[in-house]
């Protein structure tokens, strides 16, 4: 793997997506609190919403087109699971909102893609808004979406950016009703997809490890500025997705303190896990530090090998400079400059010299 390689690893554009999210959050300047603008990619594809309403013996699975429908999910005797691929629509948010009673503020921080991940706990329902993220090994990129959840009894709706995602194991789950999620509630089911955006979380981070893995060697055959560059990219990147996982943990854990029935054991092993991938995430950014003083460690040796070899090379010719100074000077009576073989006499002390400083340097182990 060459350096190259490695600064594409997680090449992510934001810089233009953080300068389009500060002139979005500029816009909502001087609103009300609850204004529903949305913040983050502009987007214009059609919004989609996809039902799953289930129980243990049965299934309802349906694309929506019309909200007006959703109301006859608001029904404690089954669990459904609202699927909103899209959170561009105010019109949308607002009409979901009215139905489900979700609060306008949570509304606003639906359709705002830059939020924190984090956790709020209401009387009604609980929302959970984070960042799903994974990488695309097709074009060496991080996918980054944001991920919310209105976890209700009876009801779980999600809220994505863009249509796709990895949730369709468990989709095929709530189908086949393998495992234990149709008898189940929709507290349970919302574990569920944490539990695979956690999942996609470590499989990031096991990459990370890999391509620090990889630089560490690189490092040590070369001094080459590529170097470098990749490992401070790849340490910019390990910082962005420090910012995702940190917040979590508080989140996951206000989930497990709020979860009083069985679900508790799952949330849980669920903060188990994100407070394992951060400590990770901290031993990852001392690995990186570690490799960015070798580097420099690196530079200073080969400076000094330099240096050292320019020293031994300047020593050797101070002498010989010195006399060839001393023959060259133009005094009439030089008895030297009158023996037959002087040239030649010349040349063996000359040799002689360096050959006696090599040995003597070789002794020293300067050389």
């Amino acid at each position: 793997m060459n350096c190259q390689q490695i600064h594409l690893l997680f090449g992510v554009n934001r810089e233009n997506n953080i300068a389009m999210n500060k002139k979005d959050r500029a816009a909502k300047a001087g609103l009300g609190p609850g204004s529903l603008i949305h913040v983050g990619k502009k987007r214009d594809e059609q919004i989609s919403i996809r039902v799953m309403n289930y129980t243990s013996d049965s299934l309802e699975e349906r694309t929506i087109t019309d909200l007006e429908e959703c109301h006859q999910y608001r029904t404690p005797d089954t669990i459904t699971w609202l699927d909103f691929d899209g959170i561009h629509d105010p019109r949308m948010v607002e009409k979901v909102g009215a139905i489900f009673g979700i609060h306008i503020l949570v509304q606003e921080d639906i359709m705002n893609s830059t939020s924190r991940p984090k956790v709020e706990v209401f009387e009604d329902f609980t929302f959970v808004t984070l960042k799903m993220l994974d990488f695309q090994s097709t074009t060496k990129t991080i996918n980054e979406e944001q991920f919310s959840l209105i976890i209700g009894k009876g009801f779980l709706l999600t809220f994505q950016e863009r249509p796709g995602d990895d949730f369709e194991p468990i989709r095929d789950r709530i189908r086949m009703s393998t495992g234990r999620v149709r008898t189940k509630d929709s507290e349970y089911l919302a574990y569920l997809l944490l539990d695979v955006i956690v999942d996609n979380y470590i499989k990031l981070s096991q990459d990370f490890y890999e391509k620090i893995e990889a630089l560490e060697p690189l490092v040590l055959s070369t001094t080459k500025e590529s170097v470098i560059n990749s490992i401070l990219s790849l340490r910019k990147e390990l910082i962005h997705f420090k910012r995702s996982v940190d917040p979590l943990k508080e989140a996951i854990n206000t989930l497990h303190n709020e979860t009083e029935n069985e679900n508790k054991k799952y949330y849980r092993d669920l903060f188990d896990h994100i407070i394992y991938e951060s400590e990770n995430i901290a031993m990852y950014r001392e690995m990186l530090g570690n490799l960015i003083d070798l580097y420099h460690s690196r530079i200073t040796i080969r400076t000094n090998d330099v240096m050292r070899v320019l020293t031994i090379i300047t020593t050797i010719f101070v002498p010989l400079t010195f006399i060839v100074g001393v023959y060259g000077m133009n005094f009439k009576h030089m008895p030297e400059l009158y023996w037959e073989h002087g040239y030649f006499y010349v040349w063996g002390l000359m040799i002689l010299i360096v050959m006696g400083m090599i040995v003597f340097f070789k002794r020293q182990k300067w050389i």
